[in-house]
């Protein structure tokens, strides 16, 4: 069973005399989509993935942010358990 995937935010890659650095954007309703997975999975964290879009636009955001939804599974956890570390 596939989730759908949720899309929060935006981030842009700056540089800077120290370096890149990464500018991280949200508005109000990405704010919202956040909360309400962490209600609906009853989670006091919540993980994102920055990607880089496909096609980015000069002066835009470079990237996007995804909630990470993988959750480990019975099978997952019982591989791991044999694991010697």
């Amino acid at each position: 069973m596939s989730e759908e995937k949720i899309y929060t935010g935006s981030a842009k890659i700056i540089n800077t005399k120290y370096g890149d650095l990464t500018k991280v954007s949200f508005h109000k309703e990405d704010i919202n989509k956040i909360v309400q997975y962490m209600k609906d999975n009853n989670t006091e964290w919540i993980n994102l993935v920055i990607k880089e879009k496909k096609e980015p636009q000069e002066g835009k955001p470079t990237h996007y942010l995804e909630v990470d939804t993988w959750k480990p599974t019975e099978q997952n956890t019982e591989k791991n358990k044999d694991l010697p570390f």
